[in-house]
């Protein structure tokens, strides 16, 4: 085995420090990921997750209306269940097929 050449140990430690330089320290993360708490923690009070604000709502309207062509109201919104595992593979195999039927 060859004995690294200077340049090659050069090299190694410019990327060695550059790697030091860049890391995140254990005190850093638990104050980012307290941060990152409290700020949730605010959203969740600005707004609640069971309620869509009205600008959200407005927004919808408008496309929904750019998209059919006509005005409408819209008189109930429900969340819905992210779709299970097997719904996902559903899809991922009809988007795989090259000819998919249309109806």
């Amino acid at each position: 085995m060859q004995d690294p050449s200077a340049e090659q140990l050069r090299l190694l430690a410019a990327q060695v420090e550059k790697l030091q330089k860049s890391t995140v320290t254990r005190q850093e993360f638990d104050q980012l990921k307290a941060q990152v708490q409290r700020l949730a923690s605010r959203l969740d009070e600005i707004a609640p997750a069971d309620q869509i604000p009205d600008e959200h709502l407005a927004i919808m309207s408008a496309v929904f209306a750019a998209t059919i062509g006509k005005r409408f109201k819209i008189r109930q919104v429900q969340h819905v269940a992210e779709p299970g595992g097997w719904a996902q593979a559903g899809r991922v195999n009809l988007h795989a097929q090259r000819h998919v039927r249309r109806s």
